[in-house]
């Protein structure tokens, strides 16, 4: 019946202690935290990790760009070689002695021999009329 008396105010049981509390010292050991110095010499080292890395990484792109040019260059200069190869061609077709004689016979030009200059001998002077050039061998 101890649970009845518990309710009662006026009725004052002797009680145990129930619960017996055992109080120990521990002993609580906190773990020293990294040094300032070795944090600050750390945060150096990540940093210059990524700047190192940044710069790479500029570096990287800079020659991609170089890379990019110099083939687009490449591809310029053999496009450039190909019109001087067809010009070349072309500068032969056209420069051709036939063709040209036919051509000036077409344009109504007549062949004068006298007149004709040949590149290489050094005496030999053109002239579109030949008693000028008469008169010039005779000066001399």
């Amino acid at each position: 019946m101890s649970y009845y008396y518990r309710g009662n105010l006026a009725v004052e049981l002797e009680q145990q202690p129930r619960s017996v509390t055992k109080t120990t010292k521990r002993t609580i050991r906190i773990k020293p935290t990294i040094p300032t110095g070795e944090k600050l010499l750390y945060l150096l080292f990540i940093s210059l990790t990524v700047i190192g890395l940044g710069l790479v990484g500029v570096r990287y792109s800079q020659i991609s760009q170089y890379n990019y040019d110099i083939q687009s260059t490449k591809k310029e200069n053999r496009i450039i070689t190909e019109k001087t190869t067809s010009l070349q061609l072309q500068i032969e077709q056209l420069s051709n002695g036939n063709r040209i004689l036919q051509e000036a016979e077409r344009q109504g030009m007549t062949y004068n021999a006298n007149a004709v200059h040949t590149i290489g001998q050094a005496k030999v002077q053109a002239s579109s009329n030949p008693q000028t050039q008469q008169n010039q061998t005779t000066k001399r």
